[in-house]
């Protein structure tokens, strides 16, 4: 394991004294890796479709796979234009609920896909949304040795940036039928002090679920008007900004989880080199307390 160089000489002996940290290491500098990989110029922005799903489907896919999951592709066509169509692929896996009593299932998003390249230049989309893919990438693993209270649908979309098309696609498939919550991973790249924003379906009281010693301040409201305040985005409807929305209109109930504005969004300047990250990672440990809650209560 590569360590990172921060007083080299004392981590490599803590690590020594204490394996827990090692793994915990080894975890960061995996996201950081996945991190690199979707916002580099190979990545090209994300914005390819084609008849065979791209490479940003297909390392996600090879991801999950080296887990243990069993991931699949999900293809599907979306307009484009008047008469125009595109295919695009959603990658998903699976981890299933072993224990005698299991509630229904948890499908946790985070679209893949930004805006592409245009010449000789590209959209990386570090912080939308490769930032909510390497989330639910380490959620996946975090979570695969656990026995969880439910089904754990884990489901990279993508044409998110066309029109949600990749989440209509899913929520409508027969993998929702037994489901009742959608997590959303949209832009989780936060700055040092700045809260999360969990935003959830009218009457869901998910709040009471929410863990409070995080390494990130969460913030609740199941209110889109309050989070557009909260956020400066007064002229935003958060319920249709984002994958969520498929998931609403098919009568299930949604938690959003993002950071909000980012003066950065949709131009060329969503780098890596943008990204905090030591509050990212914070952010990603964060929401996953917060899954932990969700998938371990009784």
């Amino acid at each position: 394991m590569r360590l990172l160089k921060i007083k080299g000489w004392f981590i490599a002996l803590y690590v020594l004294i204490h394996p827990a940290f090692a793994i915990a290491l080894e975890q960061t500098e995996l996201m950081y890796r996945d991190l690199t990989l979707l916002t580099s110029p190979e990545f090209a922005g994300r914005g390819e479709f084609t008849a065979e799903p791209n490479l940003s489907a297909q390392f996600i896919y090879s991801r999950l796979n080296d887990m243990g999951y069993l991931p699949e592709f999900q293809p599907f066509d979306f307009k484009v234009g008047w008469a125009g169509s595109q295919q695009g692929h959603n990658v998903f896996a699976k981890l299933t609920c072993q224990q005698i009593v299991c509630q229904k299932a948890l499908i946790i998003t985070a679209h893949y896909d930004h805006l592409g390249d245009s010449g000789s230049s590209y959209y990386p989309g570090a912080n939308d949304n490769a930032s909510g893919v390497v989330a639910l990438l380490y959620l996946a693993e975090r979570l695969k040795p656990l026995s969880v209270n439910r089904d754990v649908i884990f489901v990279a979309t993508d044409a998110e940036e066309k029109g949600l098309h990749g989440a209509h696609a899913f929520a409508k498939s027969k993998h929702t039928d037994n489901a009742e919550l959608n997590i959303n991973l949209d832009m989780l790249a936060v700055r040092p002090d700045k809260p999360l924003y969990l935003f959830a379906s009218q009457g869901a009281a998910l709040n009471k679920l929410i863990p409070t010693h995080t390494p990130v301040q969460f913030k609740y409201t199941e209110s889109t008007k309050r989070l557009a305040r909260w956020t400066n985005e007064t002229h935003t409807d958060w319920l249709r900004a984002s994958d969520h929305y498929a998931f609403y209109k098919q009568g299930l109930t949604f938690l959003y989880v993002g950071m909000g504005s980012d003066p950065h969004h949709h131009t060329r300047k969503d780098t890596l080199e943008k990204i905090d990250y030591t509050a990212f990672t914070q952010a990603v440990y964060s929401v996953s307390a917060l899954v932990l809650e969700i998938v371990t209560t009784p």
